[in-house]
């Protein structure tokens, strides 16, 4: 399975352009989006990158019914999935970056989730805590950062490899996995 993980899109069309433009000459399966769209038309522009979308609201979505009229699998957050036998917990955050970032220490040395997905922080990781790979891909619109990012993942029944992806150059810049 092929997983794009985006957040933190803030209305950059000119991002979302360049995204589409790397990712649709490839095949994924899912897109998971992370909060923060902002917009229901900048929604609108993702929605025919992956046959499946799944994602949750981020802190500064504006109108949710609007969003969820055009997505009805968006929801507030976190939501829970299983990836090819992974389990994934998708969120986009709380208040600040240091808070975000204990509760996804905190949900991964649990034991419980797999991987963990989150945003807010506009920080791109990719890193294994414990027994779990924590994912953030960075900002897509690249506000608040050094880069415009956004992940790919692998994921089979026995491995998940994480690569943070630099929305500008193509290059990787962050790359972990972790295997059963």
């Amino acid at each position: 399975m092929r997983v794009l993980v985006v957040s933190d899109i803030h209305d950059n069309l000119e991002a979302i352009s360049r995204f589409k433009t790397a990712v649709l000459k490839e095949s994924y399966d899912l897109l998971a989006v992370l909060g923060d769209f902002t917009s229901p038309f900048t929604l609108r522009e993702l929605l025919n990158v992956t046959p499946k979308l799944i994602g949750v609201f981020g802190n500064n979505d504006g109108d949710k019914a609007l969003l969820k009229n055009l997505a009805p699998q968006l929801t507030d957050q976190p939501v829970e999935e299983v990836l090819e036998g992974w389990r994934a917990l998708l969120m986009h955050g709380f208040k600040d970056q240091k808070l975000t970032e204990k509760i996804v220490y905190s949900l991964c040395v649990s034991g419980y989730y797999d991987i963990v997905l989150y945003g807010h922080t506009h920080t791109p990781k990719a890193e294994v805590i414990g027994r779990c790979l924590a994912v953030n891909p960075g900002t897509l619109s690249g506000y608040l950062a050094k880069l415009k990012s956004y992940a790919e993942l692998e994921v089979s029944d026995h491995e998940v490899v994480a690569r943070i992806i630099d929305l500008e150059s193509g290059e990787r810049v962050a790359v972990s996995s972790m295997r059963k």
